[in-house]
């Protein structure tokens, strides 16, 4: 499946089985109330009320797990943007909505995304952060298409560097994830607290 947002073609994983759906509840629900690092084969078939031989006939190992992890982030993240995306014409109205789109993203997921980054980092397998890279690739094109688009009209000053508008763009949003996850999810998300630190960003790329 393929997402089209103003030139940019973002792939997009297929369907998630039924099977594959209630293991990432699963796991969410493990991560909320245990953390990851209790994140194993034992605990979700635990919490699925199965043995660990019938979840093994699916999964051989936790890298396996976060690899579906993976697949589920790049699914539903990048709809989410594109959704947000798709609400107004106008380049700099995208961004905004693509900023409050995915910290509510964040906020529903207990910042989810963000610790499957930090566990792909901390296992150290290769093509594990190779998939994630590449989900992380796939978000920043679709920003960057937006600021092409916009680069030297009323959306956004001319001559603005796309690729590290969309890096520092990105860059906002883990930092407000990560400061409200440190804070055991009570770091304000409103509207009027967010609106704030966007408008110090939307000073730095306004035409």
């Amino acid at each position: 499946m393929f997402i089209y947002i103003q030139g940019a073609i973002v792939a997009v994983s297929l369907k998630h089985t039924k099977k594959q759906i209630r293991i990432i509840e699963s796991v969410r629900r493990i991560i909320s109330a245990k953390g990851i690092e209790k994140l194993t084969i034992h605990e979700i078939a635990k919490d699925l009320g199965v043995t660990d031989g019938a979840l093994y006939r699916h999964f051989k190992s936790k890298k396996e797990i976060i690899s579906l992890l993976i697949d589920d982030i790049e699914k539903t993240l990048l709809a989410s943007i594109a959704e947000a995306a798709g609400k107004s014409k106008e380049p700099r109205q995208k961004i905004r909505d693509i900023f409050l789109s995915h910290l509510s993203y964040a906020e529903q997921r207990k910042g989810f995304t963000f610790i499957i980054i930090n566990e792909t980092l901390n296992i150290r397998d290769k093509s594990l952060q190779k998939k994630m890279f590449g989900v992380i690739q796939k978000y920043l094109k679709v920003i960057e298409e937006i600021f092409r688009g916009g680069n030297g009209s009323t959306g956004f000053r001319k001559g603005i560097d796309a690729s590290s508008a969309s890096i520092v763009f990105f860059g906002t949003v883990q930092s407000i994830v990560t400061l409200w996850a440190l804070s055991g999810y009570k770091y304000p998300l409103g509207k009027a607290g967010l609106d704030k630190i966007l408008g110090i960003y939307e000073k730095g790329i306004a035409a």
